[in-house]
């Protein structure tokens, strides 16, 4: 059996855009979700902390952030 290599030209361009909104959008849904986690009415300060926490987190599995130093 001979091995074979096929090499095909074909550009893929992503829609950042759309990845990262989608990605923004299930991130709120999981921290505003994990807000609830606890208890039945949590403070404001708790949904903006685990809605910024899930969106740095989801942010962080699709994009790589290049060290400053």
């Amino acid at each position: 059996m001979v091995d074979e290599k096929v090499v095909v030209g074909v550009r893929v361009r992503l829609n950042a855009y759309r990845i990262i909104d989608d990605v923004v959008e299930r991130a709120v849904q999981l921290g505003y979700n994990r807000a609830y986690k606890h208890t039945d009415d949590p403070r404001e300060d708790i949904f903006i902390q685990e809605i910024h926490r899930a969106v740095m987190n989801e942010l962080c599995e699709v994009l790589k952030f290049d060290d400053e130093g």
